[in-house]
């Protein structure tokens, strides 16, 4: 029976972020009590999204305190076309993460005199939640609304420095290319929607897309132009709020000129909830739908690979290094649902087989999603941190980080290396997970080898410019007169905790792969 508890997570967030736009008037001299209500609702919520995936401190006390989502409580997909199943509250718990790391990060980031302070956490705690909605959708109309929940508050968010002008112009750039993002997407599920009469994405594999009348593509041939292009508009529609190549130009221009702690969300989880957006649609509503996506997917994903890599090597600006870094991290992911695809769609003699293959598949996506944003929200925190105490956005203003701020060079070093996948960082776990089941794959399709081998070779060339930064940081010295600087503690203590999930990510994999296997086996309906 279905529990609404379920969406107890979602309610605190909505209530804090609610008190935080009412209280902001109340403490607009006390931006500190602002921030502490808001940490305490985000990790509030944190606490009980694991609990609720059984790896709380509930669950270890054998205490019942929420409701479990496994099975039927979480399956609202007939009332609220939504089903919070163990893959939703993995990513609803990412995406709560996040956005505590950049939360704990605003009180030594923002100054305490700057306005609006309570709108600005509030409407980082509405972005999540739609982010949230978005991982449980089972409808496309209810997962378009969602997302567009989430993208109407980061768009605010962008311009959060009215007076900045980057700050702004970034701000308007992120907006016509979002709005443009989502007239594209609703023009693909209308398109969706009068060929086969249902935008129900359903819950499962067993459970496919139905197409109208029991239409198909060899019975009907018909259908096959529209169809075409639907899958052209959704992939374009989220390939732009993913930062695929070639829909990824606006991404680094945001994320340089947005407040860093806003670039953290946008680069660790609003880049992700088009990832969890892609998985829902094509690998379940449109899976049965035997026109070659897949290859287009299996393509972009290597394009997008080699253009983030390429073009981030002569960067100066480290914010756009990082963006360029985290498109081709998108690159990566993407390779899980080419594999996830090639491997549900193959037939006799491989069908035993392609069940584990999916799972492992999506396991390493998942998994890298997860080490991605750790280390992508911890790298832009450092940027933070630097940048509070007035050093530019500036690979020159980098030498010499090591003496200057010891804990922030080493935090960075740590994060770059995981990045390009050295172990034993957890970088280097996620993409070994990740390019195997790439590798699993080549069983039905031999090209499907040049996935891995794409990304074994991009993760090599983007060592590169890593290690640019990193010699700027410990080899080079710093200017004359430079001194040994403080980071507010706040920062210091965000990218703490993504630090240490980076770097004990091989301990922490001990006790969490066995969910993601249960996550990806729920998300498949195996």
């Amino acid at each position: 029976m279905s529990s609404y508890g379920v969406f107890l997570p979602e309610a605190i967030l909505v209530a804090t972020a609610l008190a935080s736009a009412v209280l902001g008037f109340a403490w607009r001299k006390r931006p500190d009590l602002l921030w502490a209500f808001s940490v305490i609702g985000t990790g509030l919520a944190i606490f009980v999204t694991l609990d609720m995936m059984g790896l709380g401190i509930g669950r270890a006390l054998n205490l019942a305190v929420w409701p479990s989502p496994v099975g039927t409580q979480g399956n609202f997909a007939v009332e609220l076309k939504m089903k919070v199943d163990t893959f939703a509250l993995f990513f609803q718990l990412m995406f709560e993460f996040v956005a505590f790391l950049a939360i704990l990060a605003s009180r030594g980031f923002i100054k305490p005199e700057e306005p609006h302070q309570g709108e600005y956490y509030a409407l980082m705690l509405l972005a999540v939640v739609g982010m949230m909605f978005t991982a449980a959708a089972t409808d496309l109309f209810v997962l378009f609304l969602a997302f567009e929940t989430s993208s109407l508050s980061t768009f605010a968010l962008v311009a959060f420095r009215k007076r900045d002008k980057q700050a702004t112009e970034a701000a308007v750039k992120f907006f016509i290319i979002g709005a443009v993002s989502s007239g594209i997407i609703l023009f693909g599920i209308s398109l969706i929607y009068g060929i086969a009469g249902t935008t129900s994405i359903k819950t499962a594999t067993t459970d496919l897309f139905v197409l109208k009348n029991g239409l198909d593509l060899a019975a009907f041939p018909a259908i096959e132009p529209p169809l075409i292009i639907a899958l052209v508009l959704l992939i374009a529609g989220f390939g732009f709020k993913v930062a695929v190549v070639p829909f990824h130009m606006w991404a680094p221009d945001v994320y340089q000129g947005s407040p860093t702690t806003i670039s953290v969300l946008l680069t660790s989880a609003s880049k992700n909830v088009g990832i969890v957006a892609l998985f829902r649609v094509f690998l379940i509503g449109l899976l049965n739908v035997q026109v070659d996506w897949v290859a287009t997917l299996a393509i972009l994903a290597i394009v997008t690979q080699t253009v983030g890599n390429v073009v981030a090597i002569p960067q100066r600006s480290i914010k756009r290094m990082l963006a360029y870094s985290s498109i081709a991290q998108a690159g990566y992911i993407l390779i899980a649902l080419a594999v996830g695809a090639i491997a549900l769609q193959s037939s006799p003699p491989h069908t035993d087989n392609a069940a584990y293959v999916a799972a492992f598949g999506l396991v390493g996506g998942m998994l890298h999603v997860f080490v991605y944003g750790a280390m992508k929200a911890g790298s832009f925190l450092v940027v933070a941190g630097t940048e509070s105490r007035g050093i530019p956005d500036d690979i020159e203003a980098y030498k010499g980080l090591s003496r200057r701020m010891p804990f922030m060079a080493f935090s960075m070093l740590v994060f770059l290396l995981s990045l390009a996948g050295i172990p034993p960082l957890g970088g280097f776990f996620s993409k070994f997970v990740l390019f195997s089941s790439a590798v699993n794959a080549s069983a039905f399709n031999q090209w499907y080898l040049a996935l891995a081998v794409a990304g074994v070779l991009n993760s090599a060339l983007s060592l590169y410019y890593y290690a640019r930064v990193i010699w700027y940081m410990y080899i080079l010295e710093p200017e004359v007169g430079t001194a040994k600087e403080a980071v507010p503690r706040s920062i210091e203590a965000a990218v703490f905790v993504a630090l240490a999930i980076v770097m004990l990510t091989a301990i922490l994999a001990v006790f969490f792969l066995g969910y993601l296997s249960d996550a990806a086996r729920s998300f498949f309906g195996f």
